[in-house]
């Protein structure tokens, strides 16, 4: 079984222990608390209504019910969610940027318009009544009711009464209007255009807010009138200027005279509230939150499951802690005796949980750390081989010059500078070796015309290529840039110019060419020397390797050359590899990233 799935089950027990205690807890709290929010929603629930309509009423729009919600919750103590039938305008918990709360499913819808004045609403009751003495007209009832659902009976819809000039300032009575279908139209009239004065002196900083001052008609207050008088002319042009909205609903409102005059008292306040709906605030629905339970009725409960739990939730990591500890202590001690010198340590892996992943992890590493030191070891014992030789080389022409076996001449002289150059160029090489895999050789790179510098590379080899009797070419038909450093890529290409002409017999040929594709800069150097075998190629880049030591010895190499080149090369994000066949010759090539065109 998985570690991972062993946890899987601990959890599932503890999880079970804790429901068990907290069951019993949950279910005594929850009647109580529900009766705690149906008392409180029962007692504050019309005053947050009427307060959310009286804003979306006097207002038009939603903008800034955040404010009156934020407001009536601190208030209250209530989580409030307001929303449309498409969004959520609003909700207290995220305005207290808490998480949000369960809400209850029952809400109240909240219509945000104007009723129908007192007395129109008088005057279409008293037409019903006397309709409904008339037994036609009830049997024109009767017959409406029968008829397929939004189905509206004809009839001549009367011609669109005349407005007054002034909205404000008038009544329907004053304004000739008499029959209350119409005294209805221009309540519609007069609720759109005082939304646009209040919005408009709002804009102009002539009124503090955006909202009418009072919900009955005409809207706007005696001072809200005299701060913005252009705004309410033009609410009211903007009214009179709109056609189609003032004929569609007219014949809308002035179609209940030609319903059965039984129905006209519902029929003219619905029409007038469809009427106003579009032009203002849409209607919403308000929830009330489930709330925040109380902690200071937990008590024995609380104290029961939590004890539950904890006594769970020990067992289970003394369990834990004990299938844990064994290998943490194999591992411990595999730690201290690696780090005492013992490099061949290892621990015993059983399983494929995730302990068993970490086992084989530490061997890994101790295996790393031993082939690390065995390096290590190697590079020592290589450069201690390497100076050997040249220093032997000194110390036996020195003893006999000095025991007079020797006697001083030109060309001793001249093959123990030869000597003390190659211990040189060892010693050099090395220090470039170390600052490269230690990161710290330093670079400056630029951009770099690869062709030019080929070309003046191959111009410096050029004279030691004719000395050792070899044509040395090169094929760089056009500009190719890449970002590197000059003096690094130099010395790239000239240990690579170096390897061919050591390699290289007399009438033999090396040739350079660069080229690129799509996202790479190529150079290669291809020669016709004496070549390599697959295996020879495989460690053409380990330190100290040669193809053929006695030839490499006799021309002053290191070894180190193709082990810096290829540093160098991926220093610079690009590659280095070479492929060769024996007695044909070799080709190194480098790929470097090239600049975007």
């Amino acid at each position: 079984m998985s570690f991972r799935l062993r946890i899987f089950l601990l959890v599932l027990i503890v999880a079970g222990t804790a429901i068990g205690a907290t069951a019993w807890l949950t279910l005594s709290l929850t009647s109580r608390e529900v009766d705690r929010l149906n008392d409180a929603r029962q007692q504050h629930e019309a005053e947050i209504t009427d307060e959310i309509r009286q804003f979306g009423l006097t207002n038009g729009r939603w903008n800034g019910i955040n404010r009156v919600v934020a407001d009536l919750s601190e208030r209250t103590g209530l989580h409030i969610r307001v929303e449309t039938d498409e969004e959520v305008l609003t909700d207290s918990d995220r305005l207290r940027e808490q998480a949000v709360g369960p809400i209850q499913t029952s809400y109240t819808t909240v219509d945000p318009y104007p009723e129908l004045d007192p007395e129109i609403a008088r005057q279409a009751s008293a037409l019903t009544s006397t309709a409904a003495q008339d037994p036609d007209g009830r049997r024109l009832a009767d017959l409406y009711r029968k008829t397929p659902k939004g189905t509206l009976p004809s009839g001549p819809v009367p011609p669109r009464p005349r407005l007054p000039a002034n909205l404000f300032a008038v009544s329907a009575a004053t304004a000739g209007l008499t029959t209350p279908e119409a005294a209805a139209f221009l309540q519609v009239a007069q609720y759109r255009a005082a939304l646009v004065a209040v919005r408009c002196g709002f804009q102009r900083h002539l009124l503090p807010q955006p909202a009418m001052g009072s919900v009955t008609s005409p809207y706007l207050t005696p001072p809200q009138l005299t701060a913005a008088q252009e705004c309410a002319e033009a609410g009211r042009a903007k009214v009179y200027a709109d056609l189609g909205w003032l004929n569609q609903w007219w014949e809308s409102i002035a179609r209940c005279r030609v319903q059965p005059m039984v129905l006209f008292k519902e029929c003219l306040p619905y029409e007038v509230a469809q009427a106003m709906s579009s032009t203002g605030a849409v209607p919403v629905r308000v929830f009330f939150g489930a709330g925040q339970l109380d902690r200071g009725v937990l008590r024995q409960p609380a104290v029961i499951g939590a004890a539950g739990l904890l006594l769970a939730a020990a067992i289970g990591t003394a369990w834990i802690a004990r299938r844990i500890s064994r290998p943490v202590r194999a591992l411990t001690g595999a730690s201290l005796q690696l780090a005492a010198g013992k490099l061949d340590v290892r621990v015993q892996t059983r399983g494929k949980d995730e302990l068993a992943f970490l086992s084989s992890s530490f061997n890994a590493m101790a295996e790393a750390i031993q082939r690390s030191e065995e390096r290590q070891r190697r590079l020592v014992a290589d450069v201690a081989h390497e100076l050997r030789t040249p220093l032997s080389n000194l110390r036996g022409y020195l003893e006999g010059l000095a025991d007079g076996v020797i006697e001083p001449a030109p060309e001793l002289f001249a093959s123990l500078h030869e000597e003390t150059l190659l211990t040189g160029r060892i010693l050099d090489d090395l220090q470039y070796l170390a600052l490269a895999e230690a990161g710290d050789l330093a670079y400056h790179p630029e951009p770099l015309d690869l062709s030019e510098l080929a070309d003046t590379a191959v111009t410096a080899h050029r004279a030691n290529a004719a000395n050792a009797g070899l044509d040395l070419v090169i094929d760089a038909p056009e500009p190719i840039e890449v970002h590197a450093d000059p003096g690094r890529i130099r010395q790239v290409l000239g240990n690579l110019l170096s390897n061919a002409i050591r390699y290289t017999d007399a009438g033999g040929r090396i040739e350079v060419r660069v080229s690129r594709d799509p996202l790479t800069a190529i150079l290669s150097v291809t020669d016709t020397g004496v070549g390599m075998t697959a295996a020879e190629v495989s460690r053409v880049f380990d330190r100290f390797w040669r193809a053929d030591p006695a030839r490499q010895r006799a021309t002053g190499g290191s070894g180190l050359g193709l082990t810096i080149t290829r540093r160098i090369v991926e220093d610079h994000g690009g590659s280095v590899n070479a492929t060769s066949e024996p007695g044909l010759g070799s080709t190194f090539t480098v790929r470097l990233p090239a600049s975007m065109r």
